[in-house]
């Protein structure tokens, strides 16, 4: 079996910047499961798996672009302390907080009341080098299949009664 469109992958990876240092891994996890084609991981990183067959090793690099978008500095501004509803003063230094159109946003300076936050991905503008090695590869159920994604053994009906919001 191979990865293509609408199989389940699992997959160990590591994943550093430019630098070197590690960003993301799972090596001391569980491997990774996703349906293969559904958008469950980032796109250029899953068409690089495709074709690879279980125990297949692939060096991937992804320039910002490919990966998490290039650095805007658009999406960092300034704000008021007292623009925070109740609970401002829990607001620190590497808080993720929510504007009030869902967007996440890092608070990544405070300067007594104003508030620095930065709406880009944390990887944005970074260069990734991914090591993966692919696990296994199985067929969707029917019903990960109609769903988009996995789910995972331990939820009792083997439906996603485990809050995955498909429903």
């Amino acid at each position: 079996m191979i990865v293509e469109k609408d199989k389940i992958v699992s997959i160990q990876y590591n994943a550093t910047d430019e630098t070197g240092a590690v960003v993301d891994s799972n090596t001391e996890f569980e491997p990774l499961e996703y349906l293969h084609g559904h958008g469950n991981i980032l796109q250029s990183l899953e068409e690089a798996l495709e074709g690879l067959q279980i125990t297949e090793e692939k060096k991937i690099t992804l320039a910002p672009g490919d990966a998490y978008g290039d650095f805007d500095p658009e999406l960092v501004f300034e704000v008021s302390r007292e623009q925070f509803p109740e609970g401002a003063a829990q607001v620190q230094l590497g808080t993720m907080v929510q504007s009030s159109d869902g967007q996440e946003l890092l608070v990544t300076d405070i300067d007594g009341d104003k508030i620095v936050l930065d709406g880009n991905h944390p990887l944005a503008g970074r260069t990734l080098h991914f090591s993966v090695t692919i696990k296994n590869i199985r067929q969707p159920t029917a019903e990960e299949l109609s769903h988009g994604h996995v789910h995972h053994a331990h939820s009792h009906d083997n439906s996603c009664g485990d809050g995955c919001g498909c429903h």
